[in-house]
């Protein structure tokens, strides 16, 4: 089969399109005729940091999309022909291939109306934003929700997910993505340049945010904090804080944090399988027209290294695929 490789952690340019066997899957395993995989910033931050347990070369990528083309001996929930996504074990990975194997429990179903490439969209950042919205934050009807780095995967399936649980949502992005983000029925999109906390004190009338959650940095999510309530939540996606952004005894801010990356290593069987759950909720919501997929761009499979590289130079508005097997 064809792989894209990476030789060693030195980045895009390090991927090579190889021929490489097969892989075959364990007891507990399917093994994917891949379709189409999505791409995230992660893949190319992993291209330039590797893995720890990866040997080189190793190939890369976590979205996948497919058919099962073989089972394992000891899995029963799943034939061959189902179509299925999941998110790959990082530890692994293996998704940018023809073929690719995963852990049954970890796979999702998606409906016969949903194309592989809307479904390609949904793992890495449509899981990080269900955990984020509904695990962590479980947002209700009537709260008021503030999203930064809107624009990208996580923070637009976020922000639809918060709006539909009933929040009124505010979206901070990049003029670039505001349309996009409009076009969601979310209640304001604001640009980073804007006085962040004077338009958020006006939206809200004073009566601040129920609750965060930051797609960009630490010093971003230091900065919302200050908006957010007494007894509110902020949730930390793409960095951690390295200190406590308020004093004790003050808002009494409960802080959360969304690892998707860990789920493998640090969760426990029904951390993996809480994925496959996600997947299929949102494969039916694409289905249904009640979430939209952010498919802006679907490549060619020879193309993928170049995509990855719009994604780096931040040229794209929405999700990347990149199509595989018919």
């Amino acid at each position: 089969m064809k792989a894209w490789m990476l030789k060693q952690p030195n980045g895009i340019s390090a991927l090579s399109l190889e021929e490489t066997d097969k892989p075959t899957p364990s007891a507990d395993e399917i093994c994917i005729k891949v379709a189409a995989v999505g791409l995230n910033p992660m893949d190319y931050k992993l291209t330039e940091w590797g893995y720890a347990t990866w040997n080189y070369p190793q190939i890369i990528g976590l979205d996948v999309a497919g058919t099962v083309e073989s089972i394992g001996e000891n899995v029963k929930q799943f034939s061959i022909g189902d179509r299925v996504i999941f998110f790959a074990d990082p530890r692994t990975a293996g998704g940018f291939a023809e073929y690719a194997c995963v852990k049954a429990s970890a796979a999702s179903r998606i409906p016969i109306t949903l194309s592989f490439t809307d479904a390609a969209a949904l793992p890495c950042a449509g899981y990080s934003a269900w955990i984020a919205v509904h695990d962590k934050l479980q947002v209700q009807k009537g709260q008021r929700i503030a999203i930064t780095g809107a624009g990208g995967g996580v923070g637009g399936f976020a922000a639809q997910l918060a709006k539909k649980a009933g929040a009124t949502v505010y979206a901070i992005a990049e003029r670039q993505h505001h349309q996009r983000l409009l076009s969601y029925g979310l209640d304001a999109v604001l640009s980073p340049e804007q006085n962040i906390a004077l338009e958020i004190i006006n939206l809200t009338e004073d009566q601040m945010l129920h609750g965060v959650i930051d797609c960009i940095s630490a010093r971003s999510g230091s900065l919302m904090s200050a908006l957010i309530r007494y007894n509110g939540h902020i949730v930390m996606v793409a960095d951690q804080f390295t200190q406590v952004p308020l004093l004790a005894t003050t808002k009494a801010l409960s802080i959360h944090e969304v690892a998707l990356h860990g789920t493998y290593a640090h969760g426990a069987p029904e951390h993996i399988a809480h994925l496959a759950d996600i997947g299929n909720k949102l494969s039916e919501l694409v289905a249904d027209g009640e979430l939209k997929s952010m498919v802006e761009k679907i490549v060619p499979f020879t193309k993928l290294p170049d995509a990855l590289i719009g994604i780096q130079n931040k040229k794209h508005s929405g999700k990347v695929i990149v199509y595989v097997n018919s």
